[in-house]
């Protein structure tokens, strides 16, 4: 967090202090307002639950306007729709926006009254972190309050092999349920509290239960919504022209064979699952061309009012900012580089990732932050200055290259994106993508300032990032999980490893079972081990 962002926070959160102390005139109003209990006799009640306490109180006073509905163009019709919308602050229940506007006695409004001992739950709630117990975040609200989701999704089972004229979920029917359904069941404000935005909400179903009844496709609410025969409701999608009676087949094969998944995760986002089966079904000379074409379209979305300059080489696609002789340059060293690394993971005359990669290169911090926001959908972490993913069609590595940047770092920095855009792209953990990533890069360019002080810091980010759990599951600072990660990788994973790890990966063996194969242990093994031995760098 920079200075400027830092000190806006604190005075917001200084602000919304002063202006509940105005509304109630003294400065232990939070306390007052749950029964005069203090801090300590609160915490002793133990954590307050979301989907028990919390989801049936919001429901309860708010579900009209903004749960079911989106007044004032809020709704929280999910926990994470409520966190994603700034009003909750973890831990600040006094900087809280949800909790201001209840006390002022703005909201709720048509009558229903928030109780003292209600605003005390939601106090202790927001004040012990704001946490979720639901089995998943995205569940709704009204099914918590009901009790109606008791269960998490069970663990996802190995993806079966498909056999002859078997109907691919990735391939075949997640860009139809993108295409055709996505406009009225997508996260925001989703129809019948159906969203259709992954693998796992469809198959949680929604506010009428679940829309897949594996094995059982005429029985399957979707099936009989898209053919109009259900109980209850219009025949979807609505205001649109049916379906053709082949593509409501297919999905219905697709139930009757299991209903499972075939590529990439149950939470992975339906249009990429729907991109990886058109990555699967094209060849490598029509894939590039795609992926260069839907690289355009992944600007604008992030930068509108600026087109990049262009430069196309054989494996890589380069978009920027930057001055054009300057990109010019950029896109032939990321040229040089995608095939030393090739020549370092890829077993026999492969490429190293078919359909190519795009670099993004940005000039400017905010127009990097920019696409952090659109693309990404989160803000910048502090430290980042390149990362890589993946956005529909488009394998992507993104990289801040200021002029100030040595032409060394800038190597190391092109060389990570672009390895860190191959493992991604395979499915792999992120922390694995970024680390071994990483580890090839400083392989490159050993001289860069920036690797020194990589190695440097791989003790003091292993006492950051705290627990094995913390590293391995994405719940530590960003820069500090790439910096163990690039050290930790480099520590077991030479190319020649990586190399038969990426032969594995792309011969279609799950990322648990070819780590094991390689590498003959689990990763929290590994990183146990290494992590004990790493002591903070003195400067």
């Amino acid at each position: 967090m920079n200075l400027k962002t830092g000190a806006t926070q604190m005075a917001r959160a200084w602000d919304g202090r002063k202006r509940l102390a105005r509304l109630f005139g003294c400065a232990a109003l939070l306390v007052a307002a749950s029964g005069g209990e203090s801090a300590s006799a609160q915490q002793a009640k133990g954590t307050v639950s979301f989907s028990r306490e919390i989801a049936p109180l919001l429901v309860a006073k708010c579900g009209g306007c903004h749960v079911a509905g989106r007044k004032g163009n809020f709704q929280m019709a999910s926990y994470d729709m409520l966190m994603r919308s700034g009003m909750v602050q973890r831990g600040a229940a006094n900087a809280s926006r949800l909790l201001e506007v209840i006390l002022s006695g703005d909201m709720p409004r048509g009558g229903a009254k928030v109780s003292p001992a209600e605003v005390g739950l939601l106090q202790r709630w927001i004040d012990g972190g704001a946490g979720c117990d639901a089995p998943d975040p995205t569940v709704a609200l009204d099914l918590l309050a009901r009790g109606a989701v008791v269960a998490a999704m069970p663990a996802a089972a190995p993806k079966p092999a498909l056999k002859p004229g078997d109907v691919s979920f990735a391939s075949d029917i997640a860009t139809i349920l993108v295409e055709q359904c996505g406009n009225c069941h997508s996260d925001t404000d989703p129809e019948g509290n159906l969203r259709l935005t992954s693998f796992q909400r469809l198959m949680r179903g929604g506010r009428n239960g679940p829309a897949v009844t594996a094995s059982n496709g005429k029985g399957s609410l979707i099936v009989q919504k898209l053919r109009g025969t259900a109980e209850e409701g219009d025949r979807m999608p609505l205001g649109r022209d049916p379906l053709p009676s082949d593509v409501i087949a297919a999905i219905e094969k697709w139930i009757d064979q299991g209903a499972t998944l075939d590529m990439l995760g149950p939470d992975d986002p339906l249009e990429a699952v729907a991109a990886a089966g058109r990555s699967r079904a094209l060849g490598d000379a029509e894939l590039l061309k795609t992926r260069a074409k839907a690289a355009g379209p992944v600007w604008r979305q992030a930068i509108p009012d600026e087109s990049p300059t262009v430069a196309a080489r054989r494996r890589v696609t380069v978009l920027g900012n930057l001055p054009a002789e300057r990109l010019v340059d950029m896109a032939d060293r990321s040229e040089r580089l995608e095939d030393k690394l090739r020549d370092l993971i890829i077993e026999g005359d492969g490429p190293l990732l078919k359909g190519g990669v795009v670099v993004y290169l940005f000039g400017k911090a905010y127009d990097y932050s920019a696409f952090w926001q659109e693309i990404v959908g989160k803000e910048r972490p502090r430290g980042i200055t390149g990362h890589a993913g993946v956005a529909g069609d488009v394998v992507y590595a993104a990289v801040l290259a200021s002029s100030s940047s040595d032409d060394a770092d800038l190597d190391l920095q092109l060389a990570e994106q672009i390895a860190a855009a191959a493992f991604m792209a395979r499915s792999v953990p992120d922390w694995f993508a970024r680390g071994a990533a990483r580890s090839l890069a400083v392989r490159l360019a050993p001289k860069a300032a920036l690797a020194k002080d990589w190695k440097r810091d791989a003790g003091t980010a292993v006492a950051t990032i705290g627990s094995t759990a913390d590293f391995l599951g994405g719940h530590a600072d960003p820069a500090a999980v790439a910096v163990a990660a690039g050290n930790f990788a480099t520590s077991f994973a030479p190319p020649a490893r990586l190399a038969k790890l990426v032969a594995a990966l792309d011969a279609g063996m799950p990322f648990p079972d070819a780590f094991g194969s390689v590498f003959k242990s689990t990763p929290e093994q590994l990183y146990t081990a290494w992590a004990a031995k790493q002591k903070p760098s003195k400067r």
